[in-house]
């Protein structure tokens, strides 16, 4: 079983210096210096390689919940944009009248107070509407070019962070991408 710990741990390995690994979990790694730079750039690492191509791994589809909003012209409908979404890749109806043509719908996203809060929110003219998104699935789940990827990316990071290392924090980001490169072959 793979954790948010074997890759930030692996991600350190690439950085060198001999740290020590760190424990804990995401996002509650331990009080080292390592282990509070990955609490930090941990989720945000992912959610960079993530938004770069639609990983198919990554991929689900869920219904909508409206916002309660009005919303503004010129859609009809208003969505809480989902707490687990990394993107929204398409916005369709429930079901589909002829599965061998699906029409295109369209959205935006934007924000709007919802019960007095600041809300990210998907407006559309689609009723009943589901998403198909990137969920951030967890690490046993991820394509070992996605893992490779968010491991450089989350090395030149912790360079940085923990040792101010421009040099290496550069070739490991340089790597990185090329990582994420080759993932852009989709598996479907």
């Amino acid at each position: 079983m793979t954790t948010s710990t074997d890759i930030v741990n692996q991600a350190l390995q690439m950085v060198g210096d001999n740290t020590p690994p760190v424990s804990g979990v995401a996002p509650n790694f331990d009080t080292s210096p390592a282990g509070v730079a990955a609490s930090s750039l941990y989720y945000p690492c992912i959610q960079t390689v993530a938004r770069q191509f639609g990983w198919d791994f990554a991929r689900n589809t869920a219904p909508l919940s409206l916002s309660g909003n009005t919303a503004p012209f010129p859609w009809t409908f208003e969505y809480i944009y989902p707490a687990n979404a990394v993107q929204i890749w398409q916005v369709m109806p429930a079901t589909l009248t002829d599965i061998n043509d699906p029409l295109p719908v369209n959205w935006v996203v934007a924000n709007n107070v919802v019960n007095g809060s600041q809300t990210r929110v998907i407006q559309t003219n689609q009723a009943n509407a589901q998403i198909v998104y990137n969920n951030m699935p967890n690490e046993n789940t991820w394509d070992s070019l996605f893992r490779e990827a968010v491991v450089r990316l989350l090395s030149s990071e912790l360079a940085m962070a923990i040792f101010s290392k421009p040099d290496t924090s550069q070739n490991l980001l340089q790597s990185g991408g090329a990582f994420e490169s080759s993932g852009e072959g989709r598996d479907s």
